[in-house]
């Protein structure tokens, strides 16, 4: 398997396994923020003007629009038009008014945003006339100035979001999103998903993938996949089969069915070897699934096999440190498990 497909396959996993994270970004970003918008409380816009009444004192207008702007901050059109809102506290510049002063351009804007049309009209007035009292400040060395035109018109402003359009693109972005965070998670996570992955981190070989139910005993195509799993080891001289898993539920559940499996080959191997009467039948192994490292070490022997279960999922590093904790040497096998209806609980307490 080449690098591109594993990358692939890792990534089509991810979408599996995390598909609740891309469903709630994409209702978040396609359904909940385009509702929220929607529903803003509407925004009108005014605009007064304000210039020179006579010709610049200024060489060229180069100087005008900081100027302006010095002028339109210095305070005394904030508090001019808190006064008028009767609102002591919050921003007033530029969340209310604001001043638009373009470059080679005399004719100065004065922008303001309300709920009505009527108030956008008074705040754009009000901070107007304030700013050029202001202005006229400065008349010896700039030039004097007058209203050009009062704000007589509200514009109401466009939602920034709604309809359907607003909604498909939100859906686009969070199913964007939604990926790009599953592949952010699949990176630093670096899950085992398939065979090769779990052969290069443990440096064992792979004998099966199984699937195990998080309830119960395994049944129909899983029992077909442990009965496979227990012929290839049949083909080992093991004598002792040690089932070792991060998971010890999972350990105890695959040792109990592979017990079975064997036992259930024992049953239809006896009439074989009387009537075919050619001498004794290879011995079926004991299968254990050690609660603790220690018990794990003191029962191995020449003749032991591990079986080293991977759940699926898991993370790399999790699984080579696990791997290692569990070399003695003796031939191991990896089988990697996928789980039915989610994760088997471990039996034993933490």
């Amino acid at each position: 398997m080449d690098g591109g497909s594993d990358v692939f396959g890792t990534l089509m996993w991810g979408l599996r396994r995390y598909a609740a994270v891309v469903l709630a970004l994409v209702l978040l970003l396609g359904v909940l923020v385009p509702l929220v918008l929607s529903r803003r409380t509407a925004e009108y816009q005014a605009t007064a003007q304000v210039g020179p009444s006579g010709p610049l004192v200024l060489p060229n207008t180069n100087p005008l629009p900081r100027i302006a702007e010095s002028v339109f901050n210095n305070g005394a059109v904030e508090e001019s038009v808190r006064t008028l809102l009767k609102q002591p506290k919050g921003n007033v510049i530029p969340s209310e008014v604001q001043l638009i002063a373009a470059q080679d351009n005399v004719v100065l804007e004065v922008v303001a945003h309300a709920p009505t049309a009527q108030e956008a009209m008074n705040i754009a007035n009000n901070a107007a006339t304030t700013f050029m009292f202001e202005l006229n400040k400065y008349q010896l060395a700039v030039a004097p100035f007058q209203f050009q035109h009062h704000a007589v018109l509200a514009k109401k402003v466009p939602k920034v979001a709604g309809g359907s359009a607003s909604v498909a693109l939100g859906l686009i972005a969070g199913l964007l999103a939604g990926v790009a965070l599953v592949g952010l998670i699949l990176v630093v996570r670096r899950p085992v998903v398939d065979a090769s992955t779990a052969q290069d981190v443990t440096g064992s070989p792979v004998i099966g993938r199984i699937t195990l139910p998080r309830h119960g005993p395994p049944s129909g195509v899983d029992d077909r996949g442990i009965g496979l799993l227990c012929r290839r080891l049949l083909a080992t001289p093991a004598s002792t089969i040690h089932v070792v898993a991060p998971n010890q539920g999972q350990a105890r559940l695959l040792a109990t069915s592979m017990t079975e499996a064997f036992g259930q080959m024992r049953s239809a191997r006896r009439p074989q070897k009387r009537t075919a009467g050619q001498g004794s039948v290879s011995p079926v192994p004991k299968v254990l699934a050690p609660d603790a490292a220690e018990a794990w070490l003191d029962s191995t022997d020449d003749k032991s096999y591990t079986v080293l279960l991977a759940p699926e999922g898991i993370s790399t590093r999790k699984l080579r440190l696990f791997a290692e904790g569990h070399d003695v040497g003796a031939p191991t096998g990896v089988v990697v498990v996928a789980t039915r209806g989610g994760r088997v609980k471990s039996l034993t307490k933490r």
